[in-house]
């Protein structure tokens, strides 16, 4: 930020409480002026159920890239950067509960992530590190730039307390086949070992019509099945991972705030289909996560 504009921004308050203001949860993700995806996605369902978010853009889009037309950017890598400094200014990851990191877009902006991670979880203790590793899906293949898969599986996955992978990102990060159930769990366990408490891999296939979603740790396998709907929309698993961490952080075991993570995504495709609408209906996940803790069973494979 240049001397005259920060002069113009920075100014003193006559009446300025001295406490910091409470934040829970620093997500760093995508942003949209339309629909649903990265930020724009996880940050109504933690509002709503009463977390508070620090949010931090890595794009600044018009809309997803579903749409004939796309507008916005990708944040400069100075800019992005500028905005980590500026939530360490204000002691954000020492008060914060937990990191969210989701789509970067580009390696350079992956790298400066990288770096501040590194540099900030050590003086944060109380700070648990959730890795998305958005590097593409199974019908799309990467939509990312080429290396940053390289970027989440040496530096960030280390880092991490969850990833939450789909298939094709367990693979990609892996070199292992992934969709099928088992071949998923196999390449779960190979991430474990490079430092995650937990696994969270969704989308992978199960029986015919069904979605398996298993949640992988060092001593445990959960798995849950729930019917695939076909609708196609950004932003569910954005959605997934923050229901899933805005219940664990309200006290949920784990296991329970994965059933009802997937009851709340399950049913906001629902409403989508049934609205005839081609943005997930975000807002109606929260209440639905809250009612069905036992639409999804969790079984214990081991």
């Amino acid at each position: 930020m240049n001397e005259s504009r920060e002069s113009h921004l920075t100014h003193g308050r006559r009446q300025r409480p001295t406490g910091a203001s409470p934040v829970d949860v620093i997500t760093v993700q995508s942003q949209l002026v339309y629909g649903y995806a990265g930020n724009s996605a996880a940050v109504p369902p933690l509002h709503m159920l009463g977390i508070r978010v620090a949010a931090i853009p890595t794009t600044l889009l018009s809309n997803t890239p579903f749409y004939d037309t796309l507008r916005g950017m990708m944040l400069p890598v100075d800019l992005f950067s500028d905005l980590l400094r500026g939530a360490s200014e204000r002691g954000l990851p020492q008060r914060a509960k937990a990191l969210v990191s989701g789509y970067f877009g580009s390696l350079d902006n992956g790298k400066v992530f990288a770096d501040w991670a590194e540099r900030i979880l050590p003086q944060a203790p109380g700070l648990r590190y959730v890795l998305d590793p958005v590097i593409g899906d199974t019908h799309t293949g990467p939509y990312v730039e080429a290396g940053l898969e390289k970027v989440i599986g040496e530096r960030l996955l280390p880092l991490a307390w969850l990833v939450t992978p789909n298939a094709f990102e367990l693979e990609q990060l892996t070199g292992m086949p992934a969709s099928q159930e088992s071949d998923a769990i196999a390449a779960a366990r190979v991430l474990l070992e490079r430092g995650p408490e937990w696994v969270v891999a969704h989308s992978i296939e199960g029986e015919p019509g069904q979605l398996v979603t298993l949640a992988v740790g060092k001593e445990v396998v959960y798995r849950w099945a729930s019917p695939y709907l076909p609708v196609d929309v950004a932003g569910t698993g954005d959605v997934l991972v923050a229901l899933l961490l805005a219940f664990i952080l309200n006290g949920e075991p784990l296991p329970k705030a994965v059933s009802r993570a997937i009851a709340g995504v399950h049913a906001a495709l629902e409403t989508t289909l049934q609205k005839d609408v081609e943005e997930l209906d975000v807002q109606s996940a929260p209440a639905a996560a809250l009612e069905q803790v036992d639409r999804f069973p969790c079984v214990v494979l081991k």
